[in-house]
This record gives structure tokens, C-alpha cells and sequence, in this order.
């Protein structure tokens, strides 16, 4: 390279001016250019000192590149980054494109004493294909190199954000290290070194073998596979090497690798572990989660999961693999974003935190984020679910407690995790059934009090987001079942969504009742007394415009679940509920149901039922909660023979306790399993109407009636 004193048409043009207070710091332009063909990258450091004596503005000095006679295949264009330092000396290296991949080298400027010097970005070549100048204030984000291994491909991705201008290192030193994807050339594995934290959007295993890392909270443990469901409407699960003081123990056998990873795929991935930063970590398909994976893309009309079908992504043979995106995180995408107060928050054996709030606060979230950070600790969490519009691990209209042994590394019902206990209520709308959910409150509440085991675990008790009309009321009655040790209560950015007043226990005890006026309802003269913290909701302000894409209605975020459920009932190679063989069970034996109560015959009620989903429950006396011990089909009813047919989806074990069925009031079988019922079913169902495709298909919003006895008079204390 040289330097001269005058004034071309290529190059880098640098008018110096004096200035008073020289900051070496503020000065930082990139200059990219591209070139199509592979070149050798040939390295040169030549040392210049700049003629600085007169230090006036009219001093032009050029920059262009005079290379060597044997570099026959470098082209005109060349990408370079120029830093201007408080040094004499100027070094130089160039940043080149390898087969349309860039290898990210620096130009670096040093001077000392000079004037601030303003840089314009001239193309750098020898004139014969000028390019658009490009602005210097203008961040290029990094791209990745793929590179293949024998019997496989490596994957490199760097994380897309610069350094800032005011930092005071190298370019080098500020840019995250890359994370390294080896894939099995046999099987759908991939085996990883992660350097920072990458963001999953599917399902996958992850499986720890070498360092640290943590999920949403959660410390995995070495050799432990971990089922993460990262899906459409809810913040995308991170997986976030963690730093060593003392590095652990490597107890891996690679030799049990080699089956599936060549010699040279293992050296790569152990010659870029750094054992006091990174973490090795096993990605597998979840293939037992093809039948969830089937059912959503058959009869949800949007992607919850993700379509791998796209070739230009920076992992795409790994996304392959694992029929899931891969990507690192960004705090401006769907990951979830953990607030300093939430680590603050610590359970202790008698605790019990009840987490509340209005609709769409992340109350969910925090249950998760509570059990994962907390299962270091303690072995077994108790849950007890009280929403009965988005519950976490049980179905819809339903209250239940479930005991936590594992880290719940996306939405809980994607496990279908069978609840130690549970009661149907009959409802989405709290409204709706007022004194049936306040029942099956009181009752649920009263078991996990008889329970000896429970006494000994920390319970987390998530509440509806219904925080108007009666909510004060209900919230009073619920606090008064639980008698917690800590309140939660969660603001939202939209006032709407809030409580009218703090949920103290004062204020609490103050409320008079309207609805729970009977007997039954009745609150304890000592009203409990509690810890309340309040908190700011941790999800981002939903009007941002890459926000809108991931969100989910409630109404899919129940549909979804009830997706989820009934995936259960597809055992073995079934693929439609139609090549499922259903139960026989005798008509005279069950009870049917409709919750809430009305006024329906039982043959009413019969064929109500058939081609229809029910809960699956113990009958009751009258005026009393009913069990409920997972959800069905029924297939077909024979009226002659007195023979109920049933599809369902729960363990086959549980079901000896079942002899009653029981309807919800705003609950059917989603109309995509009448219009898909597999290639066995040849004609049309009879007497079904299906408008999926008609503009009257769209749901018409119900305005229900109250008499003025509902509402009462409030009790005059």
C-alpha cells in the first residue's frame, strides 16, 4: 500500500482540520466492497509516518492498494475498515470475501498528535467498477461461513450486533466468538459448542455434556435430556452458556460419538470448547412429539410450529435436522427477557406464592420462570392452577394441582401432564359460573391441605387475569382459600388490565361481598396476612410492529391446548382419531353431564355428547365439584345396543375411575376433525355442516343476560 500527497479518483481521501480536544476514539468507518471469486489472503504491514507539520485542512492524503504481481486473481473490489488511534504508525490488513463468504479482518489507521481528521469513503480499486459509497455512520452486520467436514457440515454463526463507536478495543476483541454446529452424518443429531445464547423456535432435546448452561431460568444438569417447546405466541426458549471460575468435570464418553460424528467433526468441536466460557451441548429431533407436530399442522391454521423449507438461513442443514429454527438471540426478538426483581423472588419450603395480575401480564411466565429457577433447589414444586380460561398444565375449564419434578422449558401443556387432582367447572368466563368455581376452589384447596406431602413443598398458585366487576371479590375469597405467604401482583402497561387498588391484605379484607353472599362462601374472621410485591409486567409493549406476527388470541392459546390433549389419544401409527380403536362402554353405566347445571334431559344430553368432546370425570352428589381426570371423543353412540364408543385421550389406567362424562358450555370438537378424518373415511360425515371456508364461519360474540337477583345487595357490615 501507499500513501501519497494528492488527490485521485479511487481510494480513501482523508482531510485533516485542527481541532482542539483530538478524542482517537470517535473516528470509525467501514467501507464494503464485494468480489465473486476465491483469492489468497496475503497479509501486509508496512509502516508510514504522517506529515503532520502544518496541520491545516488543506493537507489531502490518498490511500490506495498497490499489490504484487503474483496476486493474479484479486479483484477490484475489496471489503476494508479503517480506525483511526492515538499512535504513529499506521498497520494495515484487509478484509476479504471468500466464495461470497466474509473473512472480517481490520484496517487499522494509528496516529499520534494529529488533527481530527473527517474521512470520506471513495471506492477502492483501480477505477474500473466504482460502487456506491456507502455511509460511515452505516453498521454491516456479520454473516456466517459454512464449511464442510467429512461426513458432515459445520456451521458457523456470529451474533449480528457491532461494537459500539465509544469502545475503547479492537473490533476483534468486541465481536462475540462464533458457536460451532457439527451434524451427524447418520442420524437427526447435531453436536454444539455454544459461545452465546441461541433461541430455539420448535421442539427439540437438548442434553448437556460439557460446561454449563442455563434454560429459562433452569441449570440443566449434565447428560439429562431436556424437552424444550418453543412455539408461536409465547416467548421463544434460550439456551445461555454460563462462565466457570473452576471448570467441571468432563464426563463425556466420545467414543459413543463416533457412531454418529467423524473424528475430525469431534476434533473441531473439542479445539473450540473453551471450558471456562462455552458449553457442548447434544440437539436431538423430538420424535416423540411427531403426533403433537401432526396435529397442529393439520388443523391449526397458523404456524405454531415452524415450516423448515428455507435454504438461505445460516443453519439451515442443522434446522433440518432438527425440524426446528435455530438461531442467537436477540432482546429484540420473542426470548424471554428476565427481569432483576424475578431473581429476587426465593421460595422457602412453607412457602406459598400466589402470582396475580390482569390479562396478559406474563403471570404464566413467571410460574414457569419460578419452577425452573427453584428445582435446583428443591426437588418438587407444587402447582395449583386456578385459571380456568389459560391454565398451564390441565385443560381449559378446569381448576387443578400437579406436582413439578421437572423444568417446564416452554408452555406446560405441551407435556400433558396428568394433574393430581382436578375439577371441572363448566366454563371459560368466571362470570358464567361464579359459584361453581368458587366450589371447585374451596375444594381443590381443601385436598392439597389433606395431602401430608404437600406440607413440605413450595406452592405456586396461578390466578385468572379477571381484575373487573366482582375480581376484588373473587380475589378476596381465593386469598382467603389459599392463605398465602407471598402476593404477587403484576401491572400492566395497558390500565385496563389492572386492579383498581393494591391487593394488600387490608384492602383485601375490606372488600364487601356481592356475589359469595351464601354461607358457603363465608370468609374466616382472621383474614390472612402476606407479603405483597409489585411488579411490572416483563413483556414488551404488544404495538410494536415485529411483535404482532407471534401473538396468539386466548381463544387460540385454548385451542392449542386442546390440540395439544387430544394428540394422546393417536397411539401407535394413528394418524386421524379415525385409526384410533375406541373403548366400548356400556350407556346405562354413565352419568352425563352439563356444566354449569341446566335443565336437560338425559336424552338431550346423550346426543349432545356423541361426535362431540367431553370431559371425562367421577360423578358427584348434587351441588358438589366433580372430578375431572382428562378429556375424549365420543366416536359413535349404538342406540340399540346401549353402547357409548370412546377415544380417549389420557392413560388407559386412570380410566377405571371414570363413569361419568360431562359437557362444558362453551366446548365442541374443532370442526378440522370432521373435515379431516383420513384417507379410511371416503365420504362426507352426515348431518355435519362444515363452513371453515365461509365468511360466516367467523364466531358471533354471545352478550349474556343476568337477572338483577344475580347481582344482590351487598351485606351490610
Amino acid at each position: 500500500m501507499k500513501i501519497k500527497k494528492s488527490s485521485v479518483e479511487n481510494g480513501v481521501k482523508i482531510k485533516t482540520k485542527p481541532m482542539k480536544d483530538f478524542n482517537p476514539n470517535r473516528n470509525f468507518v467501514k467501507v464494503t466492497k464485494r468480489k465473486s471469486k476465491t483469492f489468497p489472503i496475503n497479509r501486509f504491514e508496512k509502516r508510514f509516518k504522517l506529515d503532520t507539520e502544518t496541520g491545516n485542512s488543506n493537507n489531502d492524503y490518498e490511500i490506495t492498494s498497490d499489490l504484487k504481481s503474483d496476486d493474479k486473481e484479486y479483484s477490484e473490489n475489496v471489503s476494508s475498515e479503517y480506525l483511526l488511534k492515538e499512535h504513529e504508525y499506521l498497520i494495515g490488513e484487509f478484509k476479504f470475501f471468500v466464495d461470497e463468504k466474509r473473512v472480517e479482518k481490520s484496517l487499522l489507521f494509528d496516529i499520534e498528535d494529529l488533527p481530527e481528521a473527517e474521512i470520506i469513503s471513495i471506492p477502492l480499486g483501480n477505477g474500473t467498477n466504482p460502487t456506491s459509497e456507502i455511509d460511515p455512520e452505516t453498521e454491516i452486520p456479520s454473516e456466517s461461513i459454512d464449511s464442510e467436514e467429512p461426513g458432515g457440515e459445520t456451521q458457523v454463526a456470529k451474533d449480528a450486533e457491532m461494537p459500539s463507536k465509544d469502545s475503547t478495543e479492537t473490533d476483534a476483541e468486541d465481536l462475540p466468538e462464533l458457536s460451532i454446529f457439527e451434524n451427524s452424518f447418520k442420524s437427526n443429531i447435531v453436536l454444539a459448542v455454544l459461545k452465546q445464547d441461541v433461541e430455539f423456535y420448535g421442539t427439540v432435546v437438548v442434553t448437556l455434556l460439557c460446561g454449563r448452561i442455563t434454560i429459562n431460568g433452569y441449570k440443566a444438569r449434565p447428560m439429562d435430556p431436556l424437552n424444550i417447546y418453543s412455539p408461536k405466541g409465547f416467548n421463544w426458549v434460550v439456551i445461555s452458556p454460563l462462565a466457570n471460575k473452576k471448570p467441571p468435570k468432563d464426563n463425556v464418553n466420545w467414543q459413543d460419538l463416533n457412531e454418529n460424528f467423524s473424528r475430525a467433526q469431534l476434533d473441531n468441536i473439542l479445539g473450540n470448547y473453551n471450558a471456562q466460557c462455552d458449553a457442548i451441548v447434544l440437539l436431538q429431533r423430538n420424535t416423540g412429539a411427531q403426533n403433537l407436530l401432526a396435529t397442529f399442522a393439520k388443523h391449526m391454521a397458523e404456524n405454531v410450529f415452524p415450516l423448515v423449507n428455507a435454504t438461505n438461513r445460516p443453519h439451515y442443514a442443522s434446522e433440518y435436522l432438527l425440524n426446528s429454527l435455530v438461531q442467537c438471540a436477540d432482546r429484540r426478538g420473542g426470548a424471554l427477557q428476565v427481569p432483576t426483581v424475578w431473581t429476587k423472588l426465593a421460595l422457602q419450603s412453607g412457602s406459598r406464592l400466589m402470582v396475580t395480575g390482569g390479562k396478559g401480564v406474563g403471570k404464566s411466565t413467571l410460574i414457569r420462570y419460578l419452577i425452573n429457577r427453584h428445582l435446583e433447589r428443591f426437588q418438587k414444586l407444587l402447582v395449583i392452577d386456578l385459571d380456568i380460561g389459560q391454565p398451564e398444565l390441565f385443560v381449559p375449564q378446569t381448576v387443578s394441582c400437579c406436582v413439578i419434578d421437572a423444568p417446564l422449558l416452554g408452555p406446560g401443556f405441551f407435556l400433558n401432564k396428568q394433574p393430581d387432582m382436578a375439577f371441572v367447572v363448566g366454563h371459560v368466563n368466571v362470570v358464567m359460573c361464579a359459584e361453581e368455581y368458587a366450589r371447585s376452589v374451596r375444594h381443590l384447596l381443601g385436598h392439597c391441605r389433606g395431602v401430608k406431602g404437600y406440607a413440605k413443598m413450595p406452592w405456586l398458585i396461578n390466578t385468572m387475569g379477571y381484575n373487573k366487576g366482582f375480581g376484588l371479590e373473587l380475589m378476596a375469597l381465593i386469598v382467603d382459600c389459599v392463605q398465602p405467604t407471598d402476593v404477587v401482583q403484576i401491572a400492566s402497561n395497558r390500565p385496563i388490565n389492572n386492579f383498581e387498588e393494591p391487593l394488600d391484605s387490608k384492602s383485601l379484607a375490606r372488600v364487601v361481598p356481592i356475589i359469595y353472599t351464601a354461607d358457603e362462601f363465608k370468609r374466616s374472621d382472621d383474614f390472612p396476612k402476606y407479603a405483597l410485591h409489585q411488579l411490572r409486567s416483563a413483556l414488551p409493549p404488544p404495538n410494536r410492529s415485529y411483535d404482532q406476527p407471534w401473538l396468539m388470541s386466548a381463544k387460540d392459546v385454548r385451542y392449542s391446548n386442546f390440540l395439544a390433549r387430544l394428540s394422546q389419544a393417536l397411539r401407535g401409527n394413528a394418524k386421524h382419531l379415525t385409526d384410533c380403536q375406541p373403548l366400548q362402554i356400556d350407556l346405562n353405566k354413565l352419568q352425563i353431564l352439563c356444566r354449569p347445571a341446566e335443565d336437560w334431559t338425559r336424552e338431550e344430553l346423550i346426543a349432545g355428547v356423541e361426535a362431540n368432546l367431553v370431559y371425562l370425570c367421577k360423578s358427584a352428589a348434587s351441588n358438589q365439584p366433580v372430578e375431572c381426570f382428562g378429556i375424549g371423543v365420543v366416536r359413535a353412540i349404538d342406540y340399540d345396543a346401549e353402547k357409548l364408543y370412546l377415544l380417549p385421550a389420557m392413560p388407559l389406567t386412570r380410566l377405571l375411575k371414570v363413569n361419568c362424562l360431562a359437557l362444558g358450555g362453551d366446548l365442541s370438537l374443532p370442526q378440522g376433525f370432521f373435515k379431516h378424518q383420513g384417507a379410511g373415511v371416503a365420504n362426507n360425515v352426515p348431518y355435519v355442516f362444515i363452513i371453515d371456508d365461509s365468511k360466516s364461519s367467523k364466531s358471533i360474540q354471545h352478550f349474556y343476560h343476568r337477572p338483577p337477583e344475580f347481582l344482590g345487595q351487598p351485606v351490610i357490615k
